[in-house]
């Protein structure tokens, strides 16, 4: 199966996140947020180092299944342009959440939900 030039965009944006996240590792507290409540306020946390690779690591896997599910005809195919526009709004949630455990303090469900929105008229654009 050869792997679309958007999914490999997808993967390196992913891993770039991860990158950044290990570089920031010194500087985040011992246990991080990861999962915020509609209201804002953190409500899941998780030791540092697994914070730092785990949106990057669903990423991977989310973006493994629209590919495998799309080559063996078990679901419908996404366009390639996809894979990048996940990988990006996850790379966003992974440096909201990085920037929140380092002290920022922002809007949390609107910030998520502004991009999403952002990437939706990407992708439908995309066709």
């Amino acid at each position: 199966m050869r792997v679309p030039r958007m999914t490999l965009v997808g993967v390196a944006i992913l891993a770039l996140s991860a990158v950044v996240g290990v570089v920031l590792l010194p500087a985040l507290p011992p246990s991080v947020a990861v999962h915020f409540g509609t209201g804002g306020e953190p409500d899941s946390f998780v030791a540092a180092p697994l914070g730092v690779f785990l949106v990057p690591t669903i990423g991977v896997g989310a973006l493994l299944v629209t590919r495998f599910a799309g080559a063996t005809a078990i679901g419908d195919s996404v366009p390639p342009v996809f894979d990048t526009v996940l990988a990006t709004f996850l790379a966003y949630v992974q440096a909201l959440v990085l920037a929140y455990n380092l002290g920022a303090r922002f809007d949390m469900p609107v910030a998520v939900v502004t991009f999403g929105a952002v990437a939706g008229v990407v992708l439908d654009r995309a066709g």
